[in-house]
């Protein structure tokens, strides 16, 4: 059976065994965005876990009018920036250079695995210092490759909102990505 949406509705039913497959397919997504909103190892794991708890407590309710992947975007973004919203008034969140960046490549051949690394540094930095709703925007847009309307959807922002956050956080990207390389 790899219909998801019989999936869905075996674990709507309470069948754990069909909710962990759906887990196997999204818990790389929903790890990725609460980690990248975050860039704390343990947050996005605690987050990861929060967001599909929500999932197996409200996937009865679940009434397939969109896509189960746009349904579970939503509780992602929605459970990640409420986690920022609270966390921002109890704890202190490490400044951008200071983010943990986990090992972005499971690769064994070490000059990849260091360039990657590297280049999550980099995306760490840059990415820390845009505004939640345009780190968010490029998140699901460029790094996972959500069209505009399912971003629109999980985020419950008009389809111009998106388009227009995704151009202020790409031209913001493009306008630090120049300055640092004229320091170097």
């Amino acid at each position: 059976m790899d219909d998801e949406q019989a999936w869905v509705e075996r674990a709507a039913g309470g069948d754990t065994g069909a909710f962990e497959r759906l887990f196997d397919r999204y818990r790389d997504f929903v790890w990725s965005v609460a980690y990248r909103m975050t860039y704390r190892n343990d947050s996005a794991e605690d987050l990861a876990q929060e967001v599909f708890l929500a999932v197996w407590r409200k996937l009865p309710g679940f009434e397939g009018k969109s896509a189960f992947s746009t349904w579970l975007y939503r509780i992602t973004v929605n459970t990640t920036l409420n986690w920022k919203r609270v966390s921002s008034r109890y704890v202190n969140l490490p400044a951008a250079g200071e983010w943990e960046v986990s090992d972005p490549a499971n690769d064994h051949a070490p000059e990849r695995a260091a360039m990657a690394r590297d280049a999550e540094r980099i995306l760490a930095l840059l990415l820390g210092r845009l505004e939640d709703d345009r780190r968010l925007a490029f998140i699901l847009r460029e790094l996972h490759g959500l069209s505009y309307e399912e971003i629109a959807e999980a985020t419950s922002w008009p389809v111009g909102t998106v388009r227009s956050r995704l151009a202020r956080a790409r031209g913001q990207l493009a306008a630090m990505a120049r300055e640092m390389e004229d320091r170097s």
